[in-house]
């Protein structure tokens, strides 16, 4: 079992969030798109979770994140998206899942429940493919 078919409802998710954001409220000023950005594009529920996909759906995510805001601010092709992202003080996907990421990772480390205890302790949770993975996301690893 993989985290594709999740990964693909939350695109087509944020296609509809999307198209939907460009047809109603394109004639806002960008502060309102952005906070419709924020609230509406945010939101990508389990993705903390996600250990076990292909890097090619998780890239059409990320196109779709990116297609909506040039959507909104009406960027051409070619502009550059890191630059749009800063400019405008929203955050891309990488650093939603990164965030998301570290506050479901600080909440299983600090629980006090003996049943999270209790899988935090076990090898499949110490060296499993979620805590790799969230491994990865948090900690930039030095190469070379």
């Amino acid at each position: 079992m993989t985290d594709d078919d999740d990964i693909i409802k939350q695109t087509t998710k944020l296609l509809v969030v999307g198209n939907t954001l460009q047809r109603k409220f394109s004639y806002c000023s960008r502060e309102v798109k952005m906070e419709l950005f924020r609230s509406h594009c945010y939101s990508i529920y389990c993705n903390s979770l996600w250990s076990r996909f292909k890097v090619a759906t998780l890239n059409r995510l990320k196109v779709c994140h990116n297609d909506i805001l040039k959507w909104l601010l009406g960027l051409l092709r070619w502009y550059s998206l890191s630059l749009a992202f800063a400019r405008n003080g929203v955050n891309n996907l990488d650093m939603i899942r990164r965030h998301s990421v570290f506050s479901l990772r600080s909440r299983v480390e600090l629980s006090t429940n003996s049943i999270i205890t209790s899988v935090r302790q076990s090898s499949a949770y110490v060296c499993g493919p979620i805590q790799q993975l969230w491994l990865g996301l948090l900690f930039v690893q030095k190469v070379g």
